[in-house]
């Protein structure tokens, strides 16, 4: 099989795709952004064309993301728009923009609170195991009940077997922060969990697994699987679905953070997905992007409690 094109290349990030998940609106904005800015000029003139279809996709589903972050993000991208584009595709794309924005405004002002609703405890655990990594060190900031919910130690642990279970056991480093009690070693069973009689503080064994490693240690929006060789969004890995690798077969989890870089190089053909699936853990040296730097302050929060 040859190599793939340019064009093929674009279309496997899945990019259109993704700007209509609100989740991942931001993050494919900020790289879609990235692509104008460091690529647009070398691209073919037929993936030009799609590009910019897909900045104004961009705009165009801005008022049903309800979130500043939205909002921020398609700035981003205009700003990028502004830089790349000719003229009069420049022109076109400030005036969806700006329609955009109009719209978003108005169904913010529209949207009311009719009063706030708790759910039992058991429901919003299982609300939040289709939650992904950054969601879910997320909605525990947002009230006392979602905190309550949002550290269950059966969500973190699946959510552990998910993203490292390329990891038999948990390190020595953990063993020596106590989250593994009387030196034990925690012990994978065929990916369906761990010794049920050892109590592990799962949350806290993510957390260290995300600082210890700088590719990681941002909360990165895209991951490669070293096997299939395939670009995800991380946003597809919850506590309760996985990466679906057609090539593992027994062979261990191997699923690598990547920077929004070098999804851009991989784009242009100055890299390929198997050098970046064997990466060291300073994959990344690039630096996070500016929505990333401020990701640890989540794991800063301490555990909310009824008295606060």
């Amino acid at each position: 099989m040859g190599r793939a094109t340019v064009r093929e290349r674009y279309e496997k990030l899945g990019l259109a795709e993704a700007l209509s998940r609100a989740h991942d609106y931001p993050s494919a904005c900020q790289e879609l952004g990235l692509i104008l800015r460091l690529a647009y000029a070398d691209l073919p003139k037929n993936l030009q064309s799609v590009v910019f279809q897909d900045t104004l996709s961009a705009f165009r589903f801005l008022p049903e993301v309800q979130t500043g972050h939205g909002l921020s993000s398609a700035n981003v991208l205009l700003q990028a728009a502004e830089v790349a584009l000719p003229k009069q595709k420049k022109a076109l794309a400030v005036s969806e923009f700006k329609h955009a924005a109009v719209a978003h405004k108005r169904r913010s002002r529209a949207h009311h609170d009719g009063g706030s609703v708790v759910l039992p405890y058991d429901v919003l655990v299982h609300i939040f195991s289709f939650l992904d990594l950054r969601s879910l060190a997320s909605v525990g900031l947002v009230c006392w009940a979602w905190n309550s919910a949002a550290i269950d130690n059966g969500l973190w642990q699946m959510l552990y077997s998910n993203l490292f279970d390329n990891d038999s056991t948990c390190t020595s480093k953990e063993q020596d922060h106590k989250l593994v009690p009387d030196g034990k070693d925690v012990v994978f069973h065929g990916g369906m969990g761990v010794d049920p009689t050892i109590n592990v503080d799962w949350k806290e064994a993510v957390r260290r697994k995300c600082e210890g490693v700088s590719s990681w240690k941002f909360l990165p929006n895209r991951v490669v699987c070293g096997h299939c060789q395939s670009i995800i969004w991380s946003s597809g890995i919850t506590c309760r679905t996985s990466h679906e690798c057609s090539k593992i077969g027994n062979q261990k989890l191997n699923i690598r953070p990547i920077s929004p870089y070098k999804v851009v190089e991989y784009l242009l053909g100055e890299i390929e997905l198997a050098v970046m699936s064997s990466d060291t853990d300073d994959s990344d040296s690039d630096g996070p992007s500016p929505s990333t730097q401020h990701l640890p302050r989540l794991w800063a929060y301490p555990k909310l409690s009824s008295n606060s």
